[in-house]
Formats: C-alpha cells, sequence, structure tokens
C-alpha cells in the first residue's frame, strides 16, 4: 500500500495558523507543504518503514503509514516551518537597529519562536519514544 503526502498535511496544517500560509495560491502551498515533509523525514529516526521510499511524481510515500506515524511527520513539519520563521526573524532584527527591532517586536518574537519550536520538538520527541515502545512492536521483536 502507500500513503499519500495529502494525508500528512492536514494534521501539519491543523497544528499551524498563519495566514500567509492560507492566501498562498495551491501549488506553492503544495510545493512549500512537500519541501516541509521532505525535511521532517531525517527527524523521524526510528520509524519503522523505510521513510526514503517515497514517489515525488506521485506525491506519496511507497508505504503504508499510520496515524501514529502521520502525526509524528506532521510535528516534525512544524518543527521546520518554525526554522524558516526563525531564520526571517533573525535576518529582519540584523537588518533593523536595536530601537527600530523592539519597536516591530515588543514581545521579543524571537525567543517566543525558539521556545514553541523547543515545545513541539519535545512533543514531537516524545511521540517517537512512545511509537518505539509500543507493545505490538514489541512482540514482534520476540517472534
Amino acid at each position: 500500500m502507500a500513503t499519500p503526502f495529502n494525508e500528512v498535511y492536514p494534521l501539519f496544517l491543523s497544528q499551524v495558523t498563519d495566514y500567509e500560509l492560507a492566501v498562498m495560491d495551491e501549488v506553492a502551498l503544495e510545493d512549500n507543504l512537500q519541501l516541509w515533509l521532505m525535511s521532517s523525514i531525517g527527524f523521524f529516526s526510528n520509524c519503522k518503514h523505510d521513510l526514503s521510499d517515497f514517489d515525488l511524481s506521485l506525491n506519496q510515500f511507497n508505504v503504508d503509514l499510520n496515524h501514529l506515524e502521520k502525526q509524528i511527520l506532521s510535528k516534525f513539519m512544524v518543527v521546520v516551518y518554525l526554522d524558516t520563521h526563525l531564520i526571517k526573524e533573525d535576518l529582519m532584527k540584523q537588518s533593523l537597529n536595536s530601537k527600530d527591532y523592539r519597536m516591530y517586536s515588543p514581545a521579543n518574537q524571537i525567543k517566543a519562536l525558539i521556545d514553541l519550536k523547543s515545545k513541539i520538538n519535545s512533543e514531537a520527541n516524545t511521540l517517537m519514544s512512545r511509537y518505539s515502545y509500543n507493545i505490538h512492536r514489541l512482540k514482534d521483536f520476540f517472534k
């Protein structure tokens, strides 16, 4: 069986509220979602399926992923997505002097994004740990 990428995308989008994504045309959104998904694969180190077995022309994994595996990928997609925002914010900070930057970012947005990324990354790692200690997988080891 196969798992289409668009089964993971809604799980990611349900965790992100960004006006920029809402106004993107469908092709640009799909391209970005695919890039974030491809980048998230490397974070999911202990998946029982080979996540590098995918077909970009068909937009699918060539393996059948369960819901938890899709959820873990979507969490790591959020981490990758937040990285892109951190880079944008960091570049803005560099281009403005400190007084201007404080005026545009009174809530210290970079720190908030870093904290959020850390929290999401921790959630994803917790899911991955639970996934790796799944009792059904342990039974498979002893067969």
